[in-house]
């Protein structure tokens, strides 16, 4: 979503290299990265935070190469993922803090407009997750905000 208000152009950006049997030097086996991963939600880590926690103190690049699955989808069959989607719950704090600074400062017409942007890319990701099951139809943003 970068550039979705952007007048810019390009896809710029790094790649993942592609790996058929993952990396050698992984010393853990799939079913403890799988519980270093439900122990780390149980300390309410996000997804985001658990990859860089995996990173940092186990050395493991990535998930998907040694899983076959990322990260949420590993909390989501396991029934640990959150009731709110770690980019949507991100987008609602962002929303507060911009919300909060306007009702201080009315007549700052870039951080409205940029209001105006959070919440339009906030319907969105509501309106998707509904279609594909990640939030419940009967969901509603206001209730959040």
């Amino acid at each position: 979503m970068a550039r979705m208000h952007k007048r810019k152009r390009g896809k710029s950006g790094s790649k993942n290299v592609y790996l058929a049997n993952g990396h050698a030097w992984v010393e853990q086996s799939p079913n403890e990265i799988t519980e270093i991963i439900l122990n780390s939600q149980k300390e309410h880590l996000t997804s985001s935070q658990i990859g860089i926690r995996l990173r940092d103190q186990y050395g493991i690049p990535g998930t998907k190469h040694v899983l076959n699955a990322k990260i949420g989808k590993i909390l989501r069959e396991n029934n640990s993922s959150p009731a709110i989607p770690e980019d949507l719950n991100s987008l609602i704090q962002k929303y507060k803090r911009v919300s909060k600074h306007i009702v201080a400062n009315k007549r700052d017409m870039s951080n409205t407009r940029g209001k105006n942007l959070i919440m339009a890319k906030m319907l969105r990701l509501v309106k998707y997750y509904k279609r594909e099951g990640y939030l419940a139809p009967e969901w509603e943003l206001n209730k959040v905000l």
